[in-house]
């Protein structure tokens, strides 16, 4: 059997392909929407994609007898994915589920085509009651799959909100869009920024990957409690790995006036906490760690051990991928992670990623960091932003 795949701009155009290349008598076996990308991943114009062949005996489904007026209209997707006989474009018969999962079956063997995603949303919800998605959920869960979230996440976060909506909400992209938000920041944990009192040393390190700006974020919070919370702040760097990274903290320092300590060792280490002991806050920048690299990891934990932080701060970057943020959550687990601290907002070209990361780690957000800008460009995690940061809601 042979089956030919027509694209065009609407339904009536890929007919009019079909009719032309196979005859009148040809059947359509399947139709989706689709992008025509470039190389097959830079999203292009929208287009519809019909499976047809001229071997496949489908049962005619017209009437018999007058045409009916409330047939589907030329160019609508009223017949996905279905399979009908093709005469002439007005006299497409309204979708017959049957005759899909007939079809679907016959072609199987010859064509191994996986669901589309206009099937695929059709589907009825696993758990509640059956329905088919509208239009304004389907634009949704595009918007939610553009955003980087995965196909079955953002399916489930959509039926979850199809479910709790009413008929008339179903129809307002707005209102769904709202109760999405709501349910996303329902989601999101949020821990607040680092709180100083008055008499008591605070000694949180900020711990993570390479290249993420764990030291550029040092700066920002060493320079937000100096010079706008009027604390007494010292900073220490055990990022003796890259030279790079001493001076351009020392630089911070010297501008915010702060006293700072390199140290290589636990030994070290101990000594520069009782040199800093009259300060309030006490930040602790550690070097990148590859979360493959479990030797390092574990020296990391021996070295934190000996300050014994209050708090520790495991600094990702959001340009990452949702499994790459996930995996290295996991790894620097093993240091005792407090919070996360999510940096490079400005860069990710979606958030999509982060909805994985906080359900699987469980770790509240403490800051978010937009920009190289000291002492400005980070805020404390606030979910209601995120959440609307996720549906492109807001501009960063």
């Amino acid at each position: 059997m042979e089956v030919k795949t027509f694209r065009a701009r609407s339904m009536q155009e890929a007919l009019q392909l079909v009719r032309r290349t196979l005859g009148a008598d040809a059947t359509l076996l399947q139709a989706r929407e689709v992008r025509n990308g470039l190389l097959g991943w830079l999203p292009g114009a929208r287009q519809v994609e019909v499976l047809a062949s001229a071997d496949v005996q489908a049962p005619c489904r017209l009437p018999v007898g007058p045409p009916r007026s409330d047939l589907a209209p030329p160019g609508t997707l009223a017949a996905l994915p279905g399979a009908s006989r093709l005469g002439t474009a007005s006299e497409l018969p309204p979708l017959d589920c049957d005759y899909q999962t007939r079809f679907r079956a016959a072609v199987h063997d010859a064509q191994a085509e996986p669901p589309s995603l206009v099937e695929q949303l059709s589907r009825p919800p696993s758990r509640g009651p059956v329905r088919n998605l509208p239009e304004t959920a389907f634009r949704l869960f595009t918007d939610l799959v553009d955003a980087e979230l995965h196909e079955d996440l953002a399916r489930e976060l959509i039926e979850r909100v199809c479910q709790a909506a009413g008929p008339h909400d179903l129809t307002d992209p707005l209102v769904l869009k709202a109760r999405l938000a709501r349910l996303l920041e329902e989601e999101i944990r949020v821990g607040g920024p680092i709180v100083v009192r008055p008499g008591e040393r605070r000694i949180v390190a900020v711990v993570g990957p390479t290249g993420v700006g764990k030291t550029t974020t040092v700066a920002k919070l060493a320079a937000n409690y100096r010079l706008r919370e009027r604390r007494r702040v010292g900073l220490i760097t055990v990022d003796t790995y890259r030279i790079a990274a001493v001076e351009q903290l020392r630089t911070y320092a010297e501008i915010i006036d702060l006293p700072m300590e390199v140290v290589a060792t636990p030994r070290e280490l101990r000594a520069a906490l009782d040199r800093l002991s009259g300060q309030e806050l006490i930040l602790v920048d550690t070097a990148g760690r590859s979360p493959r690299d479990e030797v390092k990891i574990q020296e990391l934990k021996s070295l934190l051990g000996e300050c014994r932080a209050d708090e520790v701060h495991l600094v990702l970057s959001c340009v990452s991928g949702g499994q790459s943020l996930r995996r290295t959550a996991a790894q620097f687990a093993a240091l005792g992670v407090t919070a996360l601290l999510l940096t490079k907002l400005d860069e990710a070209n979606g958030l999509g990623g982060l909805l994985p990361l906080l359900r699987h780690s469980r770790l509240p957000v403490s800051y978010v960091t937009d920009g190289q800008n000291v002492p400005d460009d980070i805020a404390v995690a606030d979910g209601k932003t995120l959440a609307r940061m996720m549906l492109g809601m807001l501009e960063l």
